[in-house]
């Protein structure tokens, strides 16, 4: 098998290629997040990273077990040394307990934090609230934000 993977592979051969993957992330029996995806691709070594190149989906979980909020992307890089999550090329971002949206073309996932940010153009939308601008940070159930440089924000008539 050694002879056939140095005939065959590359630096850019991924070591491990997951078709139909749906992992659920726990910590003491409790879940937190989980990633769905048509293929994963990860590389060991000094990448040491899963590439979603068909995107990927997240579910996120609160304290109460359900889900609380819920990102999907067409591309996502998971890099495990650093702890992040870059999400690309439309990123939607769901809060469903407060009902609203964000849309932007990337968003990085700092997990050791616990926090999302993009300095990218944003849109965020419920029922009663829209927004667009330019630089956001949020928690991970997108409950508490900060933007950065707001070009629109109005609350919408019931």
């Amino acid at each position: 098998m050694e002879q056939i993977k140095t005939v065959t592979a590359t630096d850019e051969t991924p070591d491990q290629i997951i078709n139909g993957m749906h992992t659920i992330f726990s910590d003491s029996g409790i879940v937190k997040y989980e990633v769905i995806a048509t293929r994963a691709e990860t590389y060991g070594g000094e990448k040491d990273m899963t590439i979603f190149k068909d995107g990927f989906e997240v579910n996120i979980y609160n304290s109460k077990d359900e889900i609380g909020s819920h990102i999907e992307a067409e591309y996502a890089e998971m890099r495990n040394t650093e702890k992040i999550v870059i999400a690309k090329n439309n990123v939607i971002f769901t809060n469903y307990l407060e009902n609203q949206t964000l849309k932007t073309e990337e968003l990085t996932w700092l997990q050791l934090q616990k926090r999302f940010t993009t300095s990218k153009q944003f849109e965020i939308f419920s029922e009663k609230y829209y927004a667009t601008g330019i630089g956001l940070d949020t928690d991970e159930e997108f409950s508490d934000y900060e933007m950065h440089n707001v070009l629109i924000e109005r609350k919408l008539d019931d």
